[in-house]
């Protein structure tokens, strides 16, 4: 799976807690269990490669092996019939996602360029690399123009490239979507589905997620992205609010309508996310000069239970004195599918009457708004 479609060593990570049985007519396989045969180059005999289970919000160690002459094994088996999963080295300077089954694998890469790795022997792989094929090139672009020294850039500069880049992601998607319609039984499907359904819409989504065949829609992708359809208010500007509660860290629950009659910030964000915690010295700042004026900050952690001290260390650090909650479910909390949160930092303005009046402003741009509306 490429890189930016696995948010979880980063950013975008998947919720899931299992992966169930897909339909046997989809994948012959060898109820024995699997063996994955490993020719790498580059590597000192003794190199640790590492096998994990990537199914889920955190990894969870299968097996680790030695490289030696080059060559490396794993064997053992999976319960269901397909698993996505990672062979990396241990500072994951080299790693490679993929979908084992149990069946006989071969494994192909040079140091540097796991990525590129060539397995055989998974049906379900072949579907990733089919898609992948066709989502590269638009990552390279990305990857291109994100790389870009911007700091002698002029604005309007800077505006084009941005445009240039929501334009390749767009048809970044467009090419998922489509994959995803025409390959209805194909786990690839309903595992892309679960992770760009905030960003696909409801209303799109739930036709997607209909034309899936029945065995997706009982994996715990399907799952995931029937409780999103189920959740997700598809709000605009000019809606109300959605109201949601959450707890404090220390297990206070807080809901957003008891701060009705206030402006209020809606802020995701998550200890992890740089850019969020880039933000915060500003958003500190706003918050200063606008509380005393009926204005308040909720924050939104999308951070996950393993990640429960560094977000309470992040609160501390960063200053952040007004009410903080998560439901520690990482992108699967119900706020986040209520609100459609695709990308962090995200934010939403309420005015008093608990109507939507901005998304995403900050800095100087939240400010301006807020002088305008706080007068």
């Amino acid at each position: 799976m490429s890189t930016k479609r696995f948010f979880s060593i980063a950013i975008l990570i998947i919720t899931i807690t299992t992966t169930s049985f897909i339909s046997k007519k989809y994948f012959q396989h060898n109820v024995e269990g699997y063996s994955i045969t490993g020719t790498v180059q580059g590597f000192t005999d003794g190199t640790v490669l590492y096998l994990d289970d990537a199914s889920g919000a955190d990894m969870k160690a299968i097996d680790s092996t030695k490289i030696s002459n080059g060559k490396f094994s794993f064997s053992g088996s999976i319960s269901g019939v397909v698993l996505h999963t990672v062979i990396h080295t241990g500072d994951f300077s080299d790693y490679k996602f993929f979908w084992l089954e149990n069946n006989a694998l071969i494994f192909k890469a040079e140091k540097g360029k796991f990525h590129n790795a060539a397995i055989t022997g998974s049906k379900a792989q072949i579907d990733e690399d089919r898609l992948d094929v066709q989502i590269n090139p638009f990552e390279k672009k990305i990857d291109s123009l994100n790389g870009m020294d911007k700091k002698n850039l002029s604005e309007s500069t800077k505006k084009v490239i941005n445009k240039q880049i929501d334009s390749l992601r767009a048809g970044e998607l467009e090419v998922n979507i489509n994959f995803i319609e025409n390959n209805p039984a194909s786990i690839v499907s309903v595992a892309t589905l679960d992770v760009f359904s905030s960003s696909i819409g409801r209303e799109k989504s739930a036709k997607l997620y209909n034309n899936l065949s029945l065995e997706n829609k009982n994996t715990a992708y399907g799952k995931n992205v029937s409780q999103y359809i189920s959740l997700n208010k598809d709000l605009k500007l000019g809606d109300r609010y959605a109201d949601f509660s959450e707890q404090t860290p220390e297990g206070k629950d807080v809901k957003i309508s008891d701060f009705a009659g206030k402006v209020i910030l809606i802020d995701f964000w998550a200890s992890w996310c740089v850019p969020c915690r880039n933000a915060n010295p500003e958003l500190v700042k706003t918050y200063a000069a606008f509380k005393d004026k009926g204005f308040e900050i909720i924050g939104v952690s999308l951070d996950r239970e393993s990640d429960k001290s560094e977000w309470i260390n992040a609160i501390k650090k960063d200053g952040l004195t007004w009410p903080n909650i998560s439901e520690l479910k990482g992108d699967k909390s119900a706020a986040a599918l209520m609100y459609g949160i695709n990308g962090i930092p995200d934010n939403f303005l309420i005015d008093k009457n608990g109507i939507i009046l901005a998304r995403n402003l900050r800095g100087q741009a939240l400010r301006d708004k807020l002088n305008e509306i706080l007068k």
